[in-house]
């Protein structure tokens, strides 16, 4: 795994990163480079769509699998987007509270999200298992297949979350 992510183990601002810190690079770095294959799969999909959609000879399964994958990019780019801290997030509340009521709203709000994809982590692994009985239209495929990125992703989310509980709390010691 180390060799396949060199960056994701890496230190950390000056300290040794928790292995849970480490983890979490990992996954995301690991979820990084399926987005990109992912997205790429889309674009050529769709181009041949078009084409032999020109040709005259139309590809039934590619809006499935286009569909499919769109779904996929949303929640994996999802983590990605959390572990980049790319999500609008609010300032000024917990600043002019100061620092030990910022952290602990911050602390609070974590413990909040980490509840959420849990649920949905949770939720998700039971919907997939039930999907499992019904086929895709065009691919006949198990729909458990396409839903287990719920499941997979909630669970993306929570050890992303938890590396974040780890680093306010280790910013509260320093």
């Amino acid at each position: 795994f180390r060799s396949a992510f060199p960056n994701a183990f890496s230190k950390y601002r000056g300290h040794r990163m928790t292995w849970l810190h480490s983890i979490s690079r990992a996954i995301n770095a690991a979820a990084e480079k399926i987005l990109f294959v992912i997205g790429a799969a889309i674009c050529i999909i769709l181009f041949a769509q078009v084409f032999f959609r020109y040709a005259g000879a139309s590809l039934g399964w590619s809006e499935e699998v286009s569909r499919h994958l769109l779904v996929a990019i949303t929640f994996l780019g999802g983590t990605v987007a959390y572990k980049r801290a790319s999500f609008i997030g609010l300032k000024g509340f917990g600043h002019r509270l100061g620092p030990a009521v910022q952290q602990a709203i911050v602390i609070g709000l974590q413990l909040l999200t980490l509840a959420c994809f849990g649920l949905i982590a949770w939720f998700g692994a039971v919907y997939t298992v039930k999907a499992a009985e019904h086929t895709s239209s065009s691919l006949q495929i198990p729909m458990a297949i396409p839903f287990s990125v719920i499941p997979a992703a909630s669970v993306i989310f929570v050890i992303h979350v938890l590396a974040d509980i780890a680093k306010t709390l280790e910013r509260k010691k320093s």
